[in-house]
């Protein structure tokens, strides 16, 4: 698509790459979206994530209607890695097997040929949701992304906290719920292994195993327990309660720490509306004045709208700025 002085459109690729799944979106410069797709992420080898982005820019150029790829000026990343604010250097990498090495933003930009900028995929959630959802208007609140993983998105006084090393919000780490002292909790994190997803999914398992007259099957999703808890199964209430009393804890030491005035949950699992009264009453039993709850506007997109926005803001560097290391700094 040409305009009438023969300069491409200013069209830019946004991608969420998570743990099993990568979401993108095709956008243009104003951040309206033409085309979007998810699909489980290919970890099978290292370098197979570049493989599979590079198929689904093209895949999201013919559907729409993109027939010159070089109108795709640019790409953002949101990975669930930690970044140096300084070096860019990645950290935090175990959530994201098919990328083959240690830098990722240069596979991906040589896979595709075009400027990338990565962000960390909780930053990119906070700074989104205030852009666009949850928390616009706020200047102190956190996102708390919980899905195949456990991350934190800081902003404070309007600025995005990002840390000294760029670890800032890896509450994956706090000492909950499981032993802190585990090899696999110093990989992973103890509360991650203990909230997250995977966790989630084998407690839900695990409690169908233990009682024949559930309602509930193996492999349930969030929302099928919480519609079950709903219609008085217990066992379901006790899986929802158990979650929520999980994650409530997680807030109360986030809460003690930065007092931020809102917590936006945020991710597959913390983005499912049944957790946020349960949430809420459960924060209320650990912290007297607790801050307030609300689940994402932007869903399960909120790092996919924050790598769009990254993206945009690529278009309008000078050829060669794009290879210093790049990241959110505030959220307006």
């Amino acid at each position: 698509m040409r305009d009438a002085a023969g300069i491409g459109s200013r069209l830019v690729f946004g991608v969420d790459l998570g743990g099993t799944k990568v979401r993108a979106a095709l956008a243009d410069a104003d951040g309206a979206v033409r085309a979007e797709l998810v699909e489980p992420a290919d970890v099978r080898v290292p370098g197979a994530l570049a493989v599979q982005v590079r198929r689904i820019l093209g895949e999201l150029c013919s559907r729409a209607g993109v027939a010159d790829p070089r109108d795709v000026r640019a790409a953002g990343f949101a990975l669930p890695v930690t970044i140096h604010p300084v070096t860019g250097a990645i950290g935090s990498f175990h959530n994201v097997a098919g990328l083959g090495g240690a830098d990722p933003r240069g596979e991906l930009a040589t896979a595709l040929g075009i400027p990338v900028a990565i962000g960390n995929d909780a930053d990119l959630a906070a700074l989104a949701e205030g852009r666009h959802g949850a928390a616009i208007g706020e200047r102190d609140y956190v996102v708390v992304a919980i899905g195949t993983g456990i991350g934190m998105g800081i902003v404070s006084g309007g600025l995005l906290v990002r840390g000294y090393r760029g670890r800032a919000g890896e509450i994956g780490y706090l000492p909950l719920g499981a032993d802190p002292t585990e090899a696999e909790s110093l990989r992973a994190g103890a509360f991650e292994r203990a909230a997250a997803g995977p966790a989630l999914r084998r407690r839900i398992d695990a409690a169908v195993a233990a009682d024949p007259a559930t309602a509930l099957r193996p492999g349930a999703t969030l929302d099928v327990v919480a519609e079950a808890a709903s219609a008085g199964d217990e066992t379901a209430r006790r899986v929802l309660a158990e979650e929520s009393r999980l994650i409530a804890e997680g807030i109360a030491a986030v809460a003690a720490v930065l007092d931020p005035a809102v917590v936006v949950l945020s991710g597959g699992v913390g983005a499912v509306p049944a957790l946020l009264e349960p949430v809420r009453a459960a924060l209320a039993r650990l912290v007297a004045d607790p801050p307030e709850i609300r689940t994402g506007r932007l869903g399960e997109r909120g790092p996919l709208v924050g790598a769009i926005d990254l993206a945009q803001g690529l278009l309008d560097l000078a050829p060669g700025a794009w290879d210093m290391p790049l990241g959110p700094s505030d959220p307006g």
